[in-house]
């Protein structure tokens, strides 16, 4: 069946959003800047992902609770700690971390000592071990000679699993539910049914990729971000779906430096969002094309803007003798906007002393506030990073 020809609104769009992102993928070449937009970008994600979900976000709690939930007020730590699941999976899904270890239930079994059935489960464990990772081996403890196993214990399994298969989807939907769910991470797995929900899912975005760029990353956006109450896709599986729709554009486009936070779109214009999904196909498509386009557009604008904050901290805080150790605690703060005295003094490697000196210059430039008040454990902000 011949497929219906595309609108010239729509032709249009595809192209507009093409060039947008063009100009983006050219402005985050440069790592350091792709660095501080992609953290930049993970954190307002979130944000704007759980004000989707009907949380009450406060900025502040959240930057607070990225250092320690316990430290963000009773009566806020809930809503701080959905958001700091949803910042987790962004951040797995940019690669920055991995997720929780899942334990290796075959692993819990002890192996055969010796004869055939021993042969037989080693062979059966170096292929799959093979065909996973090479180093998986070695991990489970599975050349060991004595063949000795401990106490029964299932094994964590820590393989990072490939982008867009189904290992992939579990551990970032395990990333995201350990941080709410109370459960030990590691005993996390989907049942047969969500497995079965997935596979479903990653066939259709399969299959939505194969069109050519532009057309094949709006494709699967369509289906990864249509909001309530037209969802096609299981309720359990949205939040996942809403990060892999910042990875959607870099997968089909070929454009691996750009991470789009696409919940901020739909966030944003969450009307317009639903009268479109509720409308033809080529209506909903035609609105998150130009969605693509305009948060292509604002990437731009806030890598841009990030270089200029750069450059004004520095300004404010003058010039210091050559060993200061303040630009380091600079370039820090757009990965971790929110710290204490103790996590400065572990990344500087410095004495608690000099770690509160330099946290005492940067309050009296005006770049950081405090954002609790306690007598310890005391929690500082960079006021122009807020999400």
């Amino acid at each position: 069946m011949t497929p219906a020809p595309l609108s010239p609104a729509f032709l249009t769009a595809l192209l507009e959003a093409e060039r947008a992102l063009g100009r983006l993928a050219e402005v985050v070449e440069e790592p350091v800047r792709r660095q501080r937009l992609w953290a930049d970008a993970a954190r307002r994600e979130a944000c704007a992902a759980a004000r989707l979900d009907g949380v009450a976000v406060d900025a502040t709690e959240f930057l607070v609770a990225t250092v320690n939930t316990d430290l963000v007020p009773t009566a806020g730590r809930g809503a701080a700690q959905s958001v700091r699941a949803l910042w987790q999976g962004a951040l797995f899904t940019q690669g920055v971390i991995t997720a929780p270890a899942a334990y290796d239930q075959d692993a819990a079994r002890p192996a055969p000592a010796a004869g055939a059935a021993a042969d037989a489960w080693r062979a059966v464990a170096e292929l799959e071990a093979s065909l996973a990772d090479p180093g998986l081996l070695d991990r489970l403890g599975l050349d060991d000679e004595d063949g000795d196993s401990d106490d029964g214990e299932a094994a964590p399994r820590t393989e990072a699993p490939q982008p867009w298969t189904l290992r992939w989807v579990e551990a970032l939907w395990r990333c995201l539910q350990a941080e709410v769910s109370g459960r030990d991470p590691g005993r996390l797995v989907l049942s047969p049914e969500r497995e079965d929900d997935a596979a479903t899912l990653l066939q259709r975005l399969d299959t939505a990729g194969q069109d050519p760029g532009m057309l094949g990353a709006v494709g699967t956006l369509a289906d990864l971000l249509r909001p309530a109450p037209d969802l096609r896709i299981p309720t359990w599986a949205v939040p996942a779906a809403r990060l892999m729709g910042a990875l959607a554009v870099a997968r089909t486009c070929r454009v691996p430096q750009v991470w789009l936070p696409m919940s901020v779109a739909l966030q944003t214009e969450r009307t317009a969002a639903g009268i479109a999904a509720r409308g033809r196909d080529e209506a909903w498509r035609l609105w998150l094309t130009d969605a693509v386009a305009e948060t292509a557009r604002r990437e731009r604008r806030r890598a841009l803007a990030l270089d200029q904050t750069a450059e004004g901290w520095r300004r404010r805080v003058g010039s210091k003798r050559r060993n200061s150790r303040l630009p380091d605690v600079l370039d820090f703060l757009f990965e971790e906007p929110a710290f204490t005295v103790r996590r400065v003094q572990k990344r500087l490697g410095s004495t608690f002393r000099g770690a509160q000196l330099l946290v005492d210059e940067l309050l009296e430039a005006g770049i950081v506030r405090e954002a609790t008040n306690r007598a310890l454990d005391r929690v500082f902000v960079a006021t122009d990073l807020m999400p």
